[in-house]
């Protein structure tokens, strides 16, 4: 199920921006990207909003940020999490899993074959970020791990 994650293949480090990816010259725009870029101009209740993500999602394990110039990605061996978009009014993250999950929660739902769907949640309250997506994220990080249930 995972076969290209397990073999646990030491990562590739851009030479020219530091990212890091499981295969060598995948595509990336190159940056110096920080969170602190990400949130300028954003405001207090935004940085809430990815706070309480952040601590939600520290509950499944650590892992480490990948900010890019329009998102911050949340990763272990690979990107698992993501958030698209944070303002005062709410956040856009998604999620990978290697499964189908039928939700009204999901903003969308995008199927890369084969057996990957990148989920979106858009939330308008702190209080959105439940038990219910704590599982959905937990899940996720396992999947960015390489690991199989």
């Amino acid at each position: 199920m995972f076969s290209a994650l397990t073999q646990k293949k030491p990562l590739w480090i851009c030479p020219k921006c530091g990212a890091k990816f499981v295969t060598k010259n995948m595509w990336h725009s190159c940056g110096s990207w920080s969170l602190e870029s990400f949130f300028e101009g954003k405001g207090l209740k935004a940085r809430e909003f990815f706070e309480t993500l952040v601590s939600l999602t520290r509950r499944c394990g650590s892992f480490e940020f990948a900010p890019t110039k329009t998102a911050v990605y949340f990763m272990v061996r690979v990107r698992f999490a993501q958030v698209y978009r944070v303002s005062e009014k709410g956040m856009t993250f998604g999620f990978w899993l290697k499964r189908k999950i039928d939700n009204t929660r999901f903003s969308r739902v995008d199927y890369i074959p084969k057996n990957n769907w990148v989920y979106t949640v858009r939330i308008t309250r702190r209080e959105e970020l439940d038990e219910e997506v704590l599982s959905w994220l937990c899940e996720a990080y396992k999947v960015g791990k390489g690991l199989k249930d």
